[in-house]
C-alpha cells in the first residue's frame, strides 16, 4: 500500500435535488436478486445535510474538492460531505484516539465492530442502535446480504451499517497450477489425501519439464502466534475457521482439539518428504508468493483476487505460454466428512453514527447509505459515471483512466458494491474466459461454504495475555512440524494447556461472552 497523509475533504453540493432516496429496478443481494421497494425515508430537506464522515482509504491520494464522482454524490442525496480518508495503515489507531477524545464525527467506519474498544463505545451509548430504523430504508436491507448485518450485532442488535464484502473468495483456499495438473494426468483433488498426492507429484515428476528437480509442491509461510498462508490446512481439517468453537457446552480453542493434531501431521509429512518448501518457517508472505509467481511451487493458499490471479498466469507465461493457475473449488473435511469451503462474515467494517446526531438528521444519513444501495448508487460509487468513468465492454463495466485521474477508488469504501462476483473484477490479464470459471468456483464454494459466527466474544483475560499463549502454541507447533518435537510431545503440551488455570479462565470468560450474546445456542 501506498503511504498517505489523513485528508479532509470539504464537499459541496452544486445542485437541489429532485431525486428521490429510493431505488425502483433490480439489486443485487448474494447470489439473490432482490426488487428495491420505494425509501420510506423523510421528505428531502430543502438545504443539503452535512455530514461529516470518518473512513478509510488505501489510496495514496484522496478525491480533490471538484471530484465529478462525488460531487454528483452529493447532488444525487442532496448532501455536504466533510469526509475524512484515513490511509488504511494507521486507521486502528487513529480510530481508537478519535473515540477517545469525544470528538466523534456524525459517520465514522470501524474496521473491527467486536473489538473490546468499539464494543464498549457502543455499550455506553456513544452510537445510535439502528435496528429499529432499517425497516424504512428498503434498499439497505435487501441489497445488503443479511449475513453482513447477522454477524455484526452487538448484543443482539445492529449499530453499525455494514460495508459488505462477498461471502466468499477472500480467505486463502489452495490455488495451484492447473497446467501441471494436466500434464501430469491428475485430476483437481476433493480431499487433503488427494492434494498431498498432486503436490508430491508437483514435487517429484519434473512438472516444469526442465529435467531438474527443482520444484516444490507447495508455498507457506508463518507469522509470529499464526500460520499465515497455511492456516487454510487447519481450517479444512476442522471444518471451520473459527479458533473459538462452541461445544458440548463449553467453548474450545480449536488449536486443542484433534482436527489440529492431524493438520500437524499433515504439514509435518509435507515438510519431511520436501513437498513443502523448506523455508517456510522464515519466508515472508511475500515469498511465498514470488514463488508462485517464478514458476518454483505449484500451489499456495489465496484468495480469489483477479488481480493477483491475473497478475500470476501473465507472469508464468513469459516461461510457459500453457501455464495457469486454478483455485481448488472445496476440499472434503476429515472432521465433517463433507465439502468445505471457508465462508466469511460477508463485510468488512461498519459504519457507526454518533450518538449525538439529532433523530432527524440520523434519517437523513441512513436515506444517504440507502441511496447508496440502489444499483444507480452503487454503480456511481464504484464506477462512476457512464461513458466518463467507465465503459461496458462485453458486457462487463471497466474503468477508464479518468477514473484513475481524478483519484475516485477511496469513494468505493463509502458506497460499496454488493456483488458475489467482485473479487474477481476484469483485469488486463484476468480473463473473460478465467471469470467465467471463477464464477462457477464461487457458487460452489457459496453452496458448501461454513461460516460460525462468535462475532463479539471477548475475554478480558485473553486480552492481556492472548499473543503470549499464541506465541507458545505456535512455536510447539513448528518444532513438531519441523521434526525437532514428536506428535506425543504435542499431545501432552495440549493436556498441559487444557489443564492451565490462565486458560481454564479464558475459555470461562468467552463462555460467559457467547451466552450472554447467542443464548448459549
Amino acid at each position: 500500500m501506498k503511504k498517505g497523509h489523513a485528508s479532509k475533504v470539504v464537499l459541496i453540493a452544486a445542485l437541489a435535488v429532485t431525486t428521490a432516496l429510493a431505488g425502483c429496478s433490480k439489486s443485487t443481494e448474494e447470489g439473490n436478486k432482490a426488487k428495491p421497494a420505494t425509501s420510506a425515508a423523510p421528505a428531502t430537506p430543502s438545504t443539503p445535510t452535512t455530514i461529516d464522515l470518518m473512513t478509510i482509504n488505501y489510496d495514496g491520494v484522496v478525491p480533490k474538492e471538484d471530484n465529478a464522482v462525488l460531487l454528483e454524490m452529493q447532488k444525487r442525496t442532496n448532501t455536504k460531505l466533510n469526509i475524512n480518508f484515513v490511509p488504511s495503515n494507521n486507521y486502528g489507531d487513529k480510530f481508537k484516539v478519535v473515540l477517545a477524545s469525544g470528538e466523534i464525527p456524525d459517520v465514522i467506519l470501524t474496521t473491527g465492530i467486536s473489538d473490546s474498544v468499539t464494543t464498549q463505545a457502543i455499550r455506553q451509548g456513544a452510537f445510535w442502535d439502528l435496528t429499529p430504523y432499517l425497516k424504512d430504508y428498503p434498499n439497505l436491507q435487501k441489497t445488503y446480504p443479511k449475513d453482513s448485518f447477522e454477524n455484526t450485532k452487538v448484543d443482539g442488535k445492529i449499530y453499525g451499517l455494514p460495508r459488505p464484502r462477498p461471502l466468499v473468495g477472500g480467505a486463502a483456499f489452495p490455488a495451484l497450477r492447473q497446467d501441471w495438473l494436466e500434464k501430469l494426468n491428475l485430476k483437481m483433488p476433493e480431499n487433503m489425501e488427494e492434494l498431498y498426492t498432486v503436490l508430491k507429484a508437483f514435487t517429484e515428476k519434473d512438472p516444469d519439464g526442465n529435467g531438474v528437480k527443482d520444484t516444490y509442491g507447495l508455498a507457506g509461510s508463518v507469522a509470529e502466534g499464526y500460520m499465515d498462508k497455511l492456516v487454510w490446512v487447519s481450517d479444512v481439517f476442522a471444518g471451520n475457521n473459527n479458533f473459538d468453537i462452541f461445544k458440548d457446552g463449553k467453548m474450545v480453542w480449536r488449536d486443542f482439539e484433534p482436527s489440529e493434531r492431524e493438520a500437524i501431521l499433515w504439514l509435518q509429512r509435507a515438510y519431511k518428504e520436501g513437498v513443502l518448501m523448506p523455508d517456510f518457517g522464515i519466508m515472508k508472505g511475500s515469498q511465498a508468493i514470488d514463488a508462485m509467481k517464478q514458476g518454483k511451487v505449484g500451489a499456495i493458499g489465496t484468495s480469489m483476487d483477479s488481480k493477483n490471479m491475473g497478475e500470476w498466469i501473465a507472469n508464468l507465461k513469459k516461461m510457459d505460454p500453457k501455464a495457469n493457475v486454478a483455485h481448488v473449488p472445496t476440499l472434503i473435511s476429515p472432521a465433517t466428512g463433507k465439502k468445505y469451503a471457508i465462508k466469511e462474515a460477508g463485510v468488512f467494517g461498519n459504519y457507526l453514527i454518533n450518538k449525538k446526531v439529532p433523530e432527524a438528521k440520523l434519517k437523513q444519513i441512513l436515506a444517504f447509505f440507502d441511496y447508496g444501495a440502489t444499483p444507480e448508487g452503487m454503480e456511481l460509487g464504484n464506477y462512476g459515471v457512464k461513458d466518463v468513468h467507465f465503459k461496458v465492454v462485453d458486457g462487463v463495466k471497466t474503468r477508464t483512466d479518468e477514473w484513475k485521474n481524478i483519484a475516485a477508488q477511496p469513494l468505493t469504501n463509502i458506497w460499496t458494491l454488493v456483488d458475489p462476483y467482485s473479487r474477481i473484477a476484469p483485469t488486463a490479464d484476468y480473463t473473460s474466459e478465467l471469470r467465467d470459471r471463477d464464477k462457477k468456483i464461487i457458487d460452489e464454494r457459496l453452496q458448501y461454504g461454513v461460516f460460525i459466527n462468535t462475532s463479539g466474544i471477548t475475554s478480558d483475560t485473553y486480552l492481556k495475555v492472548g499473543p503470549e499463549l499464541g506465541k507458545k502454541v505456535q512455536d510447539m507447533r513448528m518444532k513438531v512440524i519441523l521434526g525437532k518435537e514428536t506428535i506425543e510431545a504435542w499431545d501432552k503440551f495440549v493436556d498441559a494447556m487444557k489443564k492451565d488455570p490462565t486458560n481454564i479462565k479464558i475459555q470461562e470468560e468467552k463462555l460467559a461472552s457467547y451466552k450472554a450474546i447467542y443464548g448459549g445456542k
